[in-house]
This record gives C-alpha cells, sequence and structure tokens, in this order.
C-alpha cells in the first residue's frame, strides 16, 4: 500500500511541476512579445513607446482651453480686418467729431457762494444761477436734468428771501417747457417724505416736462441717484454738486462747470442720462 501511494504521489508532483514549467515558459514568452512591441522602431527610430508619449502629450487637457484661446485671439485679430472698407468710412467722420469738438468746445467752472461770504473782487467764477439760467436761454430743442430732489421753489417750510434765485431758475424751465415748447426731461430720485419733489410734480401737472423717478432699493437694493447735471440741445451742459434746490443757489458752497459748444461730451453724458430716463 504505501509503495502505491508513493507512486502516486510522484505522480502528482511531476504533473504539478511539468504544469508550473509550462507556465513559467508562456509567461515568459508573452513578456518576450510584449517587450518586442515596445522595442519596434520604426524608420525614423521611434519606438511604440515613444509614439504612444508623444500622443499623450497632445490629447492632454490642458491644451483644450489653450486652443480655444488661441482661436479667439485668432478671430478677434482677423474679423475686424474683414470690415475695412466700412471703417474707412467711418474713421473720416469721428476724425470730424474730435476736431469740431476741440476746436469750439467752452468750458467755465463756476460756483455758488452762500449770503454773507464776502470775496474780493474778481476772484470768484460765475454764480451757479446764472450758468443755469444761460442753458436754459441757449436751449432751442430739448433740456434734459438728472437730480438728487427738487426744492427750488420759495414755501412756507423755508421762508427765506435768499430762495428767490431758485424760484427764478424754476419759473425759467417752466416757461421752456410750456410756452417755448421746449422738450424738457428730468429723471430724479424716487420721492420720498423728506424730499417729495413737490416741483416736478408741478412742471408735470403743467405739461412742462416728463419725469422719470428712479427707485433704487427695488432696482438694486439700496442706493440713490445723486446725479446732478444738466444737458441742453445735446451741446451745452453742465455737471457739478449743486442740487436743485435754492439753498445750493445762496446758502452752500457748490462747485461745477459749464460747456459749450461740446457736443462730443454732451453726447457721452447723455448716454448715462438716456439710462436713467427709460
Amino acid at each position: 500500500m504505501l509503495s502505491k501511494y508513493k507512486v502516486l504521489i510522484q505522480s502528482e508532483m511531476t504533473v504539478l511541476e511539468s504544469g508550473s514549467v509550462g507556465n513559467a515558459s508562456s509567461s515568459d514568452e508573452e513578456l518576450e512579445q510584449w517587450e518586442q512591441i515596445f522595442m519596434m522602431r520604426d524608420e525614423n527610430g521611434n519606438s511604440y513607446n515613444d509614439k504612444r508619449k508623444k500622443r499623450s502629450i497632445w490629447c492632454r487637457p490642458s491644451c483644450i482651453p489653450v486652443s480655444l484661446v488661441i482661436v479667439l485671439i485668432v478671430l478677434v485679430v482677423l474679423v475686424p480686418l474683414l470690415d475695412q472698407p466700412n471703417i474707412a468710412q467711418v474713421l473720416p467722420t469721428i476724425a470730424h467729431v474730435d476736431m469740431h469738438c476741440s476746436d469750439e468746445c467752452r468750458l467755465s467752472l463756476v460756483e455758488s457762494i452762500p449770503e454773507g461770504h464776502m470775496y474780493p473782487p474778481n476772484v470768484t467764477h460765475m454764480p451757479t444761477k446764472n450758468a443755469w439760467l444761460d442753458l436754459i436761454d441757449e436751449a432751442q430743442t430739448s433740456i434734459e436734468i438728472a437730480s438728487f430732489y427738487w426744492s427750488l421753489r420759495y414755501n412756507e417750510l423755508y421762508p427765506y428771501n435768499s430762495s428767490i434765485e431758485g424760484e427764478q431758475v424754476f419759473q425759467a424751465l417752466l416757461a421752456a417747457g410750456t410756452r417755448r415748447k421746449i422738450d424738457l426731461k428730468i429723471a430724479q430720485n424716487w420721492p420720498t417724505k423728506s424730499n417729495p419733489n413737490i416741483d416736478t410734480e408741478y412742471l408735470v401737472k403743467k405739461k412742462a416736462a416728463q419725469v422719470r423717478s428712479l427707485n433704487f432699493s427695488k432696482l438694486l437694493g439700496n442706493g440713490v441717484l445723486h446725479t446732478k447735471f444738466w444737458i441742453v440741445d445735446r451741446t451745452h451742459f453742465y455737471i457739478g454738486s449743486a442740487n436743485m434746490d435754492w439753498r445750493s443757489l445762496t446758502q452752500v458752497k457748490e462747485l461745477g462747470i459749464v460747456a459749450y459748444n461740446c457736443s462730443c461730451l454732451a453726447t457721452d453724458l447723455a448716454k448715462i442720462f438716456d439710462v436713467s430716463h427709460v
């Protein structure tokens, strides 16, 4: 019996050894084939592994955004060149406008000096009230005003004689919008209890002006329209610190600039007004 078991064990060991030898030989053959594939070189001496590395370099994800940027740059550079005839037609017009503005545009400082302040002669600039009245007189077709609030007229809350200057400006605007048929447009901040804008309500009632009130709390969540400028005929303009308030003419120091025959600057300023008065 023992001899029988020894024979069986020896035969099994022989089978295992032959199987392991066969597996080892097959794995060696596969390894040699794999090495031959990767070590094979083409006419230029490049191996398969080298080619695969080169392809992986060109196909990296980081190459995609770089390629998009290059395409956009090419479009930005080439597309304007395709429209050269139209550009050639527009350039003389732009040059003409710039030359026109630089030749005829005239700018002057204006200011408000509170009552009781005395200065030597010829050291102060044109009063703000005079600049406003002058712009109203210059108007041929339109007056556009962007303002924080309106309180030009004399009233019982502020019974001061110096409010007469604000009254003069208000009456001049009223006459421009009614008798002279000037297109008077006003963009202002949304009325509040402290600034009810009764002046502009009166202008609307008399059909002297078109008024737009902007509620920045609803539009942007907070803020006010704090702009102060005038545009006349899209040619002349005033911009400064003075509110449409008689106190800005006689009680508070204010500074601004008035411009005549500056159509290019007035047109740029009008872009802001057009956004407010929609």
